[in-house]
């Protein structure tokens, strides 16, 4: 008979409810709102502007305000929209800019430029916590001119508009006439053009575009003015072709003159990307993450993209992004050629698109700045059109956020137990908790004394955030425990100590997802942590915590529903899930990653979280819980086959009345037995257990109470291995409907 109870309570704390969303459609700020000067210099070595006068040379960092210039406000500032310049560069050389106060991250590329190239872009950058900037010149020596043309909020507010997605379209080309007259605008002319229309809907406060001035013969600059408004920089172009990003404000009759302030007559395109609205209740907000997702230049990124050839970037699911829900990207793509192409850029599983964001020529680098909304499994796929190989740079600098149903709170979810690696000097590791409580609490539990279960140290470590479902725990790879947990929004968050064995904790890092169960986790082999999870598709998803992007990877669509299980087996780990239909479904995820085929394990109408035991041999066995209320299995074979039928487990002896299980059931070996044990909660709430009735037989004795004393479960129980000083044991955890934690233990061997 289970023994030792212990029996905790935690007080009640109230958790703060969110603000109803009055911004972005996703209710968490971010709205655009375009200056209304047009433009704020904020950066002009030529001039002094910003405090810094002269040519910057190789390796400076140039730093100068920005928060409060110009109209831009003091404060509820995210990130600014910036257009960015080099002036006649002496050499080759690349911008990087980034929030000022922290150190030079060394990969957010904003612009690259040849010797001697006048060349503009835009980039979406944050500002530091003093309300400046800095910039960084890679070589030779250069004027710097930066110009805010416009900025997010960083709170909710009724102020600004969200951004609406569009497939990337040509919209005004001077050489055919599309959207305007035909020909090229002359030196010093200027042309009036209409954006609303088809596509841009009028009264929309701000159109975002790709504009490109094609094959000039001499190098000039465009400047743009929405009718009635004042003028500003759109355009540094050099001889060829020159594509940027750009943001143009709209007037109410959705007409802007473009102005060539160049020496020759110059076509001009414009392809549009999308628009900002005037409501703050429609669209995406931005939201500022600034990271490099790929180099193929570094050691262990890839390989150049071939000639003609395809590289698949994933950006859902990377650097706490969402795999749903993502209106669109803010990128910014450097290429480093050896022949003269282009570049194309577009969802991953639509029809490559037909308009190139980039032309280049050999040797010559060049980034432009885009907003593209991702693909399949939250992928974007770039051509390289020239001749040979061509090294690639995406940098991450913005998402838009969709809005995403919230998941709601799970009510009575299973406690999660773990016996952490002994620290050194150490005889035995000590066993860690962690729960979601009723209110969306994380509530972590430490047990230093092994011999003493009412020696627990329970905590609240996710202070007023809200989560759902059974949360993980894991020991990295330097021992610290990591307890992981679905958000409220779908994405796995992730909360680790600062030390081991510490009681301090680092704040929570948003690993992204959009999630519909919450994450189990496994180690591989090497000791790299794996979550797995579940999303709205029924599709099962992997973060290896582990390279320079971890990012979330589609393992597949096997229409799972519910959380899984995990096992960890010679080769990597075996998941285990049930789909909508109430089969079981696995996989194995491999040790380097790689993945096995599916298996179906078959059944109809099971229900609950599978649970899985490793028999010597690394020989698995299967519980599930049918429908009646009967717990099932299957045993794998030596040959490693599964059985066709599923078997029932457990009788009644004869006069005791037969209470079906009402959850899911948890199963273990005795690591002093050996024998198995599947412990579940009844109809009445008692948990109940049977055995197996010899050491490997897979036969089974009756069902028994598992705990001598009525004491009700509101949760499915945790059964869970440990050793202590002298022996080992098992022990099964559950809480009752106060939300108290019961724990009973039972002795080595005693039974």
């Amino acid at each position: 008979m289970l023994a030792a109870l212990l029996s905790l309570v935690l007080p009640a704390v109230a958790v703060p409810h969110g603000a109803v969303a009055y911004a972005d459609a996703a209710g968490g700020g971010g709205d655009y709102v375009p200056l209304t000067g047009g433009q704020a210099t904020v950066l002009d070595t030529r001039h002094g502007t910003g405090g810094t006068t002269g040519v910057r040379g190789a390796a400076s960092i140039t730093t100068f305000p920005v928060l409060g210039v110009g109209g831009i406000p003091t404060s509820g500032v995210s990130a600014v929209l910036t257009r960015v310049v080099v002036v006649t560069p002496t050499a080759a050389t690349f911008l990087e800019m980034w929030p000022d106060g922290i150190t030079r991250p060394g990969n957010w590329t904003v612009l690259s430029a040849g010797a001697g190239e006048d060349i503009s872009t835009v980039a979406v950058v944050k500002v530091g916590a003093n309300g400046k900037m800095s910039v960084y010149n890679n070589a030779g020596k250069t004027h710097i001119v930066v110009q805010v043309q416009g900025y997010f909020k960083s709170a909710l507010g009724s102020t600004g508009g969200g951004f609406v997605p569009l497939a990337h379209t040509r919209l005004i080309d001077t050489r055919s006439g599309l959207g305007t007259t035909t020909g090229a605008i002359p030196a010093g002319g200027s042309r009036t053009m209409t954006i609303t229309g088809s596509l841009v809907p009028a009264g929309s406060a701000a159109a975002l575009v790709n504009v490109a001035v094609p094959g000039a013969s001499k190098a000039g600059s465009l400047a743009v003015t929405p009718v009635g408004s004042a003028s500003r920089s759109l355009l540094n172009y050099v001889v060829g072709t020159t594509q940027s990003g750009a943001v143009l404000t709209l007037p109410a009759d959705g007409r802007v003159t473009v102005t060539n302030n160049g020496t020759a007559a110059a076509h001009v395109m414009f392809n549009v990307e999308g628009y900002y609205t005037k409501s703050p209740t429609q669209g995406a907000g931005l939201r500022p993450v600034a990271k490099r997702l790929v180099n193929t230049r570094n050691v262990g990124s890839g390989l150049p993209v071939a000639a003609n050839g395809i590289l698949d970037v994933q950006v859902g699911g990377t650097n706490g992004l969402p795999t749903r829900g993502i209106a669109g990207a803010a990128i910014a793509v450097t290429v480093t050629p050896e022949a003269a192409g282009f570049l194309r850029v577009w969802p991953a599983g639509e029809a490559e698109a037909s308009l190139t964001v980039m032309d280049f020529n050999a040797g010559t680098w060049r980034t432009n700045a885009m907003v593209i909304k991702p693909g399949t499994d939250g992928k974007i796929r770039i051509r390289n059109g020239s001749s040979s190989t061509a090294h690639v740079i995406v940098d991450l600098q913005g998402w838009y956020a969709d809005p995403l149903p919230a998941v709601p709170t799970a009510k009575n979810t299973p406690t999660t137990v773990l016996q952490a690696a002994p620290l050194t000097g150490a005889a035995a590791g000590t066993l860690e908790y962690a729960y979601v409580d009723n209110s969306g609490r994380v509530i972590y539990g430490h047990q230093g004394d092994l011999d003493n279960f009412g020696s627990v140290q329970w905590t609240v470590i996710s202070g007023n955030e809200a989560f759902s479902g059974q949360p993980t725990l894991t020991q990295l790879k330097d021992g610290r425990i990591q307890v992981t947990a679905q958000y409220r929004d779908g994405d796995i968050w992730a909360i680790s100590q600062t030390a081991p064995g510490g009681p301090s904790w680092n704040a929570w890092t948003d690993l992204g997802g959009s999630m519909a169960s919450p994450p189990v986790a496994g180690k591989l082999a090497d000791g790299t942590a794996v979550q797995f999870a579940v999303d709205a598709d029924g599709k099962l998803w992997a973060y290896a915590q582990t390279g320079s992007v971890p990012f979330w990877r589609n393992l597949g669509d096997q229409d799972l529903a519910g959380t899984l299980s995990v096992a960890v087996v010679r080769d990597g780990l075996r998941i285990f899930g049930r789909n909508a239909q109430g089969a079981v479904k696995s996989i194995l995820y491999y040790n380097d990653g790689g993945l096995s085929g599916w298996t179906d394990l078959g059944g109809t109408g099971l229900t609950g979280v599978p649970a899985v035991v490793v028999r010597p041999g690394y020989q698995l066995q299967v519980f599930a819980r049918a429908t009646n209320g009967t717990i099932v299995t299957k045993l794998q074979g030596v040959n490693g086959t599964w059985p066709e039928e599923w078997q029932s487990i457990g009788t009644f002896a004869e006069g005791v009345e037969v209470v079906p299980a009402a959850g899911a059931p948890a199963a273990i070996i005795d690591p002093t037995l050996g024998r198995l044990a599947v412990v579940v909660r009844g109809t009445n709430d008692e948990i109940y257990q049977v055995w197996e009735t010899a050491t490997g037989s897979n036969t089974w004795g009756n069902w028994t109470k598992g705990v001598e004393v009525s004491d009700p479960a509101a949760t499915d129980p945790t059964a869970t291995a440990y050793r202590n000083v002298n022996n080992q044991s098992w022990m099964v955890a559950f809480r009752n409907f106060n939300d108290a934690s019961r724990i009973y233990d039972l002795p080595a061997g005693g039974r």
